[in-house]
């Protein structure tokens, strides 16, 4: 009689099988998108400098790197196998210990990049894999394998931890190795006597593979002191003397720990010897301590940054706030949440005090670390904090059975429950699905998904360089066979067979005319397009003003820029020098009129179309169109505008007003209002026409004037220098005027004029029934009394 199996013999079994199927569908997601993208801006110099270090055993690109060299030694080792790769010794630039010199021989010039960056992503994917195996681990320690399934899943999903697990930079690894010496260290904590040798040990080895990784491992150091000066098992509660006996065994403990350690970190480095500057004696391991140099001297000088619109190389303490909420999956940040208020009130997991300690220090910790950051640049630098929100979410879902009652009136909040955690794990798969295999360009549902997200923040958050063979399937289905490029990484478009003219910030960029682009195709990557690592923030905002053709991979925006007819002049009501226009057009070419927006208006003579810059608030001339705005750096609201007009509208005459041999001729005018009370401003526009250039100082006369021939009020003035004048402008003045008031009522006449500023003589105008005088009256205005509440 065949045996009936029982559930739970299988369940062990079955949890083997969703551990694997898990492991593997992260790692299938990560090989697939390690083989689309194309290299990354870091990806270069990390491949580089671990080559070189594996290549030479030199180590002087490492402080220059401001990385230590094991996570780049990791990725690089395949490189030696490829015997087209030069010595790093023979490269231009070796003598004077130059990165990029050499990262451009090395890597950006490899005529098979693909192939480079499988080689080089494959460790990356494996250490991520094995932190995956860990979080499973955490969590099932804490709360069985459901608890650890569900952290798995959480992991195998999360499009940051896919992103970055598939790149060679530092990230991941020490992502994966922080988290591994964490998980090693609380076994030691929990682990009988006779096996904590063993683990604390390792949690020694795993520290110093951590150090090796990156600079930011010292947080570790502080965290484990805390941690294993204050939990562990049989806490002294009755006496000092015994209290004190444990202290001195833990921080026994704690010395044996860093000294593995530092021994695993100084043997990564060769157990080199040598000097540092500013401390007189030879130190082991010498260079990582020039690392941390160079990476203070790199927080001090700052780092481009972007966030919502606005430009600094300081950051914003807000910074990696706003990048959590925005780029962690929303259905991550509910069940964060919600496992929060859960932990409140469920108390169920063993050795609580130490999983508290152990899970909850170090995220909140780095996280509060990097609120002082002048090093902006990637929702990457928190990723060390995820794996263990994921176990601390797999603990307490898990953990919470959603149980009220079914008598109590409020049992229907269980299956509420239920469904929205079954919801948001629907929702969970979802996003993952639809960002794939454009897993860095991942933004949540707060700012409308990845389309809008080169809004918030750009540079490893969106943009990398990682599209580059997507861009050449793109191109060569539209057989469009030569763009213009801008992107901050230093990869060369060539390699992937992408005819490109390289614009700014490129160094090998040509002309470029930011405000009148010559007309073809451009590709300008977000993180450019928003002007960081430009040298202006506007440089592509004219692009900024454009709806791109197409988007590859949320990141790199597509323009076609048709041909059109350039400026002939421009009117500039701004503080841009004539320097700074002639270059923003790249042209010497123009006529530039400058003007005073905010009290007159000019229509240059000549052929159109023209351009007008001006400020933000000024209103357009009639029929112009945007061309582009420009914006603060720090504040990041508009600056100046850009307009367009074709066609001059010339104001028509109206007026039978003679002047004789006078340098304009009056036009026309306009009055906003008939009638006003006293108290009131009023405004009237004099439209006049350049006849002669004067060689005089001239004002233009508006005068209010009471019945008994006396000016109330006056607005005389002019808005467009004499120098910037030629025959045929037309110049627009603005007079306002405030009436007094305690103005009688009484119909009030507005004359106008102009006169010479060094005599004060006004020019003769003959009105059309040929009655000269000093001045004309072009129309009355009724006065009331002022209305008191």
């Amino acid at each position: 009689m065949k045996k009936n199996l029982a559930p739970s013999s299988l369940k062990k079994p079955l949890a083997g099988v969703a551990i694997i199927l898990l492991l593997w569908a992260f790692f299938a997601q990560a090989v697939r998108g390690a083989t689309l993208s194309s290299l990354t801006f870091d990806e270069g110099p990390h491949l580089a400098v671990g080559y070189t270090f594996l290549r030479t055993g030199d180590l002087r690109l490492q402080p220059i790197h401001i990385h230590p060299p094991l996570a780049n030694m990791a990725a690089a080792a395949i490189l030696l196998l490829d015997p087209t790769l030069p010595d790093p010794r023979t490269i231009g630039g070796w003598e004077i210990a130059s990165l990029s010199a050499v990262t451009d021989t090395v890597v950006w010039q490899y005529p098979h990049p693909r192939r480079l960056a499988l080689a080089g992503r494959v460790p990356i994917i494996l250490m991520a894999v094995l932190l995956g195996v860990f979080v499973y681990r955490w969590a099932a320690d804490l709360a069985g394998k459901k608890a650890g399934l569900l952290a798995l899943f959480l992991y195998s999903l999360d499009p940051n931890i896919i992103a970055h697990g598939q790149v060679v930079t530092t990230d991941m690894a020490i992502t994966a190795f922080g988290f591994i010496t964490l998980y090693l260290n609380f076994k030691f904590k929990i682990a009988d006597s006779k096996f904590q040798k063993w683990w604390l040990i390792g949690t020694g080895i795993m520290l110093g593979i951590a150090l090796a990784t990156k600079v930011s491992a010292g947080l570790l150091l502080a965290v484990l002191a805390v941690t294993m000066l204050l939990t562990g098992k049989g806490a002294p509660t009755r006496s000092a003397l015994a209290r004190r006996s444990v202290l001195a065994r833990r921080s026994v403990q704690l010395a044996v720990i860093s000294l593995i350690a530092l021994g695993v970190l100084w043997a990564v480095y060769g157990f080199e010897i040598g000097n540092v500057p500013g401390i007189s004696l030879p130190l082991p391991a010498a260079t990582h301590f020039k690392i941390y140099q160079s990476l203070q001297l790199h927080y001090d000088e700052g780092h481009p940054a972007f966030l919502m619109g606005m430009n600094s190389t300081r950051g914003w303490p807000y910074y990696f706030p706003i990048a959590f909420l925005i780029k962690t999956p929303l259905p991550i940040l509910i069940l964060l949440a919600l496992s929060i208020i859960l932990s409140v009130k469920t108390n169920r997991i063993s050795n609580i005090k130490i999983a508290r300690w152990s899970l909850g220090l170090f995220p909140i910790a780095h996280f509060v670390t990097a609120l002082f950051s002048s090093v902006d640049i990637g929702y990457r630098h928190l990723l060390p904090i995820l794996p263990f929100i994921f176990v601390f979410i797999g603990v307490q879902i898990s953990n919470s059975r959603f149980q009220i009652p079914n008598s109590s009136p409020y049992h229907l909040v269980t299956w509420s429950l239920r469904l929205l955690v079954s919801a948001l794990f629907i929702w969970y798969i979802a996003s993952a699905a639809l960002i794939f295999p454009h897993n860095l360009a991942y933004f949540n549902e707060l700012v409308g998904g990845p389309n809008h997200g080169y809004h918030w923040l750009v540079d490893s958050n969106l943009d990398w360089g990682q599209d580059l063979n997507e861009l050449k399937t793109w191109l060569d289905v539209r057989g469009i066979r030569r763009v213009f490029f801008s992107h901050y990484s230093p990869a060369r478009p060539e390699v992937y067979d992408i005819q490109a003219s390289l614009l700014p910030p490129s160094p090998r960029a040509g002309p470029f005319a930011p405000f009148e682009p010559t007309p073809g195709w451009y590709v300008i990557g977000a993180t450019t397009l928003q002007g960081s690592y430009t040298s202006d923030v506007n440089a592509f905002a004219y692009f900024r003003a454009m709806t791109p053709t197409a988007r590859i991979g949320h990141a790199l925006f597509v323009y076609e820029v048709k041909p059109y007819v350039p400026a002939h002049w421009v009117a500039v009501c701004t503080t841009h020098t004539p320097q700074e226009i002639t270059q923003a057009f790249a042209r010497n070419d123009l006529r530039l009129v400058y003007f005073d927006c905010s009290q007159s208006w000019v229509y240059p003579a000549g052929p159109t179309p023209g351009d007008y810059i001006v400020p933000a608030a000024t209103f357009p001339p009639p029929e112009a169109s945007l061309v582009l705005e420009t914006r603060l750096p720090s504040a990041g609201t508009i600056l100046d505008k850009l307009y367009r007009v074709e066609t001059t509208l010339v104001p028509s005459q109206t007026l039978n007003v003679k002047m004789a041999d006078a340098p304009l001729a009056l036009l026309s005018y306009r009055i906003n209002q008939t009638s006003a009370q006293a108290g009131e401003t009023i405004e009237l526009w004099t439209v006049w026409k350049v006849q002669s250039t004067p060689n005089r100082l001239l004002s233009l006369m508006a005068h209010l004037v009471g019945p008994d021939g006396i000016p109330i009020a006056v607005g005389d003035g002019l808005g467009v220098p004499i120098e910037q004048w030629q025959p045929g402008d037309i110049i627009a003045q603005r007079h306002t005027f405030a009436i007094p008031p305690e103005t009688p009522a009484g119909t009030y006449s507005i004359n106008t004029g102009a006169y010479w500023l060094d005599t004060m003589e006004r020019w003769i105008m003959q009105n059309k029934h040929g009655i000269a005088s000093d001045y004309t009256t072009l129309t009355t205005i009724e006065v009331h009394p002022e209305v008191h509440d």
